[in-house]
């Protein structure tokens, strides 16, 4: 790239970087203040390898004494062996531990937007800089970046051919597993067996460490924990299915089956398409289907969108379709409870990926991610 091209990327993402950060405003107090979705990650430190881990009222009390609040919609929500990794943060002062973390959330987005293997890394560095939901994650003290840390490092591996390897690393995404509820299709449908083998060999070894955090009967607490409607609030700013359906006579019914019309989707695209086209379909479309997400989480669409990006030679339609997902507009509106262009935006990735053209046959059709 030219000198005035490189100018012209670092002003680009410094506007994107500007206008994010405008539109998230005055929300930047409560970062600030530590008033974020950190509180629950730290108290869930706190009450590592106790049975407290998923009752309310020990997780608020632990809230109440580290951080003098306590939040009834700010409980620890992530599988038990993730609250050993937010215990060394929680034998810090909580405020301490809440400045470090905030420097931790965007050291993975960066290393994310370094690491991700692009075609061209500046696609990366736009993507990430104008993506307000990216930013979100960080203002809210989210931990999305670690997942998609994790899924840069899975698909480096997946180019390099260590597709056993790449699952393990992708196991790290349990933190959010709800998110990913369509990559089995994915796998299913390229048949991509040594990363499943590898995903299922990473996955056993949270779940032991599960078990070592929370107890043998972990499970049915965390069961009952998610069932509560009370951790599902303010669903009118979901951009899912969930959202679209709520209130609806067979509401329910209607998410399962929009659910499975996606899924279908997403199997149709695998199996039809280049890999990375599938693998984008499985994350946009796990967004729709995920019965808990906020916009923070649409930053799933950030890989998504790049996955497809590698791709040499554009589908017009497609490319206008990048320039609404990246754009703050959508997820402003969202906000504002108006989630219809979310979810549509959305949508027409998974559904619109059968006209994006094929992707010539060869050893690509193996099921493995192709070096740009």
């Amino acid at each position: 790239m030219s000198r005035t091209g490189r100018a012209g990327v670092i002003i680009l993402c410094l506007a994107g970087l500007a206008v994010n950060a405008a539109l998230i405003g005055p929300a930047w107090i409560y970062t600030a203040t530590a008033q974020t979705d950190f509180m629950d990650l730290y108290a869930g430190g706190r009450l590592a390898f106790t049975h407290d881990l998923y009752v309310p009222a020990k997780v608020m009390e632990a809230e109440l004494q580290a951080e003098g609040k306590y939040s009834p919609t700010r409980l620890f929500m992530r599988l038990p062996c993730f609250s050993l990794f937010y215990w060394p943060l929680a034998q810090l002062p909580y405020q301490a531990a809440s400045r470090v973390w905030e420097a931790l959330c965007g050291l993975s987005v960066a290393a994310f937007a370094m690491l991700w293997p692009a075609r061209r890394r500046w696609h990366t560095a736009v993507a990430c800089s104008w993506c307000l939901p990216l930013m979100m994650t960080v203002a809210e003290g989210q931990d999305i970046g670690f997942v998609l840390l994790a899924m840069a490092g899975s698909a480096m591996l997946l180019l390099r051919r260590r597709a056993g390897l790449a699952g393990a690393v992708a196991s790290l995404c349990l933190a959010k597993f709800h998110l990913f509820l369509l990559v089995p299709v994915w796998i299913c449908a390229r048949k991509q067996w040594r990363f499943a083998r590898g995903l299922a060999a990473g996955c056993a070894g949270l779940g032991a460490l599960c078990f070592v955090a929370g107890g043998m009967d972990w499970p049915l607490r965390y069961y009952a924990l998610i069932r509560e409607p009370g951790n599902n609030p303010y669903s009118e700013i979901m951009p899912n299915l969930h959202s679209l359906f709520s209130g609806l006579p067979h509401g329910g019914w209607m998410e399962v089956a929009g659910a499975a019309v996606v899924a279908l989707a997403v199997w149709t695209v695998s199996r039809r398409q280049s890999a990375e086209c599938g693998l984008a379909a499985a994350l946009a479309g796990g967004i729709l289907v995920a019965p808990h997400a906020y916009m923070a989480d649409c930053a799933m669409a950030v890989p998504a969108v790049l996955l497809l990006m590698r791709r040499r030679g554009s589908f017009l339609p497609m490319q206008v379709l990048f320039a609404v997902l990246l754009a703050p507009v959508p997820w402003v509106l969202l906000m504002m409870g108006m989630g219809t262009p979310a979810r549509l935006a959305i949508g027409a990735m998974v559904f619109g990926l059968p006209f994006y053209g094929r992707m010539r046959r060869g050893p690509e059709a193996r099921g493995v991610l192709q070096p740009a």
